[in-house]
């Protein structure tokens, strides 16, 4: 009878735990479900405002500035044409010349595939188009001829207009250059194209039933839509005049920048939340692209959402319910359970932990390895010293060890000095350096030593070689940008630059010397491309500065932008008085202090020497 007693008040006790486990459980989940879905609306709505909105308009927008852009080349390409310019400026009478004039129109047009091209010559006012005649005169006293009239004396060599043709329910862009002096053009040329298959383009950008994307002028009406039906009708026609207002002005207040979208929210006549974009069109100042939708369509996709997350909650509860309950009442003591997993789960921890810090420390090993060589190839201070009475490096990869290097070679004559940047940080950029120097070794132990241009074309090709990227055959696409210097004896200084610069100071002007706009060894440069030399004056006090991009990408300051260029070329001005030997801790504070913690984001190297 003891023992029963016994057993049904441990049942009760049993059943008291489950029973408050359970709630426990289903509060639990139901909160942690309420939070996710509020937590989702909310990073829905924000991800729509920030990214979803500002990506449609300004694919779009770009589509439409890429388009009257290429239009504003071939008008340009027209108006510029020698041999039309002398044809218009005899007043149309060289036959030869005009046939060929009119030959160049009609290709233009065919081969863009411009709704048409033409020329408005302003000594006879004929309006020569893309057939090859004369399509009319313009006269000042017809107001269709206006538009002629109104871009002479504008005086800007090239506009852009926007109109749309109800009867043809499309819309067209005319794109019109002055030939010759803007002051006294001997003709206005020009193409017009259509816009009609952007309306294609809009329907796949947008989503949602009930959205709507427009492309209006500086009055509001609307040229370009996804749907017909509202091409040529005005703005107000479906917003309210308040916010009608506001889209059309949008980016226009004092400090606000044209070509940045303007976001906003507001409620129709239904009660609906509407989200709107406005996203000025960079061709234009009058010209912008809208778009509107209904804020329940950006996230009904939570309805979904909801119901699946209810129904995993109460499949979870059930689930979680039943196993609690199972391992309560079925499998042995709870406690002494608890206490056998405890073991094997620390067991397995002190195992795992084991065999990490034994990873852990192979790769140490490996990186120090990979450092220990990587040191051994660049040049010991010694050496440095030796070359240089006054200098200072700052080499900082980000981590152990990188893909920046710095390398010296003395010869008879004078000496070569090179910063590099290669591929990729850590060791897959040190073993890129490791080839790069091994190779300009080589290069520079059986090439001319005093034209780096020719050197960085061998490195060049060499690199290609090595890593079999001559032809695209690799399917690697690895490099790197140097800046190499040749000085001789006599103190004259060569340099050239793969997608580097060189900072010289005489200590009264700091002069800026750009290498080509190529890197070494990448798919995108040939194997034939040729470097520039350019000769730097330098006297012997003067001090030259080669770094790679890590210093300038640094990111940091109060809004966590790079150090950028601008700022650097302003603190060599700052210390272009003071010895090499002050500039050194100079350089690294201001670097630590912009930075202010954040991580180091690429690899840093600043050598700074002086000629002499």
């Amino acid at each position: 009878m003891e023992n029963k007693s016994k057993s049904i008040r441990l049942d009760q006790g049993v059943f008291k735990v489950i029973l408050f486990a359970s709630l426990v459980i289903i509060i639990s989940v139901l909160l942690v479900g309420t939070i996710v879905y509020f937590i989702t609306e909310k990073e829905a709505v924000k991800k729509l405002k920030e990214k979803d909105l500002a990506f449609i308009a300004e694919s779009i927008a770009s589509s439409v500035n890429g388009r009257i852009e290429r239009a504003k080349e071939t008008s340009s390409l027209l108006a510029q044409d020698p041999g039309i310019i002398r044809w218009v400026s005899s007043g149309e009478q060289d036959v030869q010349a005009g046939k060929d004039a009119m030959d160049r129109i009609k290709k233009l047009a065919k081969e863009f595939d411009y709704s048409n091209a033409f020329i408005v010559s302003t000594i006879t006012k004929h309006y020569w188009g893309e057939n090859g005649s004369i399509i009319g005169t313009l006269k000042e006293s017809n107001p269709e001829d206006q538009w002629f009239f109104k871009i002479l004396a504008a005086k800007q060599e090239a506009t852009v207009q926007l109109d749309y043709n109800a009867q043809r329910q499309d819309t067209f862009v005319f794109v019109n250059v002055l030939m010759g002096d803007i002051n006294n053009p001997v003709a206005v040329a020009g193409v017009g194209m259509s816009l009609k298959s952007l309306s294609e383009e809009f329907t796949n950008y947008k989503y949602g039933k009930n959205s709507n994307l427009w492309l209006v002028d500086g009055t509001g009406k609307i040229h370009l839509s996804d749907k017909l039906e509202h091409d040529g009708q005005m703005l107000e026609a479906f917003l309210p005049n308040p916010i009608k207002s506001i889209v059309m002005t949008a980016g226009q207040k004092e400090g606000e920048s044209n070509f940045q979208p303007h976001i906003m929210e507001y409620t129709n006549e239904k009660g609906e939340l509407i989200d709107l974009i406005s996203y000025p069109i960079k061709a234009s100042a009058n010209w912008r692209l809208v778009y509107q939708i209904p804020r329940s369509e950006t996230v009904g996709f939570l309805s979904t959402i909801k119901v699946n997350t209810v129904a995993a909650a109460l499949i979870s509860i059930f689930a979680i319910i039943f196993i609690f309950y199972y391992v309560s009442t079925r499998l042995a003591n709870p406690f002494k359970r608890a206490l056998q997993l405890n073991e094997e789960l620390e067991s397995k921890v002190l195992e795992r932990t084991k065999e990490l810090l034994e990873q852990k420390e192979k790769l140490v090993d490996s990186i120090d390895y990979a450092k220990r060589i990587q040191e051994a190839i660049l040049p010991p201070k010694e050496r440095l010293n030796n070359l240089w009475n006054e200098h200072f490096l700052i080499w900082n990869p980000r981590d152990t060890v990188g893909g920046d290097f710095y390398w010296v070679k003395t010869f008879d004559s004078g000496y070569l000095v090179a910063v590099g940047d290669c591929t990729g940080h850590g060791v897959p950029g040190a073993f890129m350096t490791m080839v790069s120097v091994s190779i300009l070794n080589q290069i520079t132990n059986e090439s001319n030593k005093e034209d780096p241009a020719h050197i960085l074309q061998r490195l060049n090709e060499l690199i290609k070689q090595t890593l079999q990227q001559e032809q695209g055959r690799s399917r690697t696409d690895d490099g790197l940008d140097l800046g190499l210097c040749y000085v001789s004896n006599e103190g004259s200084l060569i340099f050239a630059g793969a997608k580097s610069t060189l900072y010289v100071s005489d200590g009264q002007e700091l002069k800026i010397f750009k290498g080509d706009r190529k890197s070494i060894g990448y798919n995108k440069t040939d194997n034939s491309y040729l470097f520039t030399n350019t000769a730097v004056e330098a006297n012997k006090t003067a001090s030259v500065y080669m770094i790679s991009d890590g210093f300038i990408d640094q990111n940091g300051g109060p809004k966590n932008y790079s150090f950028g260029r601008q700022r650097f070329v302003q603190m060599l001005q700052e210390v272009m008085n003071m010895p090499l030997s002050e500039q050194e801790p100079y350089f690294r504070g201001r670097l630590e202090t912009y930075s202010n913690g954040e991580p180091q984001r690429d690899d840093i190297t600043l050598l700074a020497f002086k000629v002499g």
